[in-house]
């Protein structure tokens, strides 16, 4: 038998998501998938704010450690974080039945806005 060193960590995570999706749900609200939490990490996230690009389609969310002018809360759960985001739809005339679903977020890093997660919105099929 060999003698052979490792360097094992136990997994215990079982039935745990590790996906960082980012949803948009059919009335209104933008959802932070656990995995997302998780996996950059902003479960100690108090506030956040959130971009558009017309032109592309595309929502950016920047998240901060604190609560400072034109952000807004973001609400924490065992599953993930959500936020009520009907005023930036009717802004921008996104209808969210139309453009619901899970989205694979992209980090980035924006010249005026610093690091920030985007997603593409794209109709969905029959909506």
């Amino acid at each position: 038998m060999e003698n052979i060193s490792y360097n094992f960590e136990e997994f215990t995570s079982f039935g745990s998501k590790f996906s960082p999706k980012i949803s948009l749900g059919k009335t209104g609200g933008f959802g932070f998938s656990s995995g997302f939490c998780h996996r950059y990490n902003i479960n100690d996230t108090a506030s956040l704010k959130i971009y558009f690009d017309k032109s592309k389609n595309a929502v950016g969310f920047r998240f901060f450690d604190k609560i400072e002018d034109g952000t807004v809360k973001l609400k924490l759960g065992r599953t993930g974080g959500h936020l009520a985001a009907r005023s930036f739809l009717g802004k921008y005339g996104i209808d969210p039945a139309k453009f619901s679903g899970r989205y694979d977020p992209k980090e980035i890093t924006d010249g005026n806005a610093g690091k920030m997660y985007v997603i593409e919105l794209k109709e969905r099929s029959g909506a």
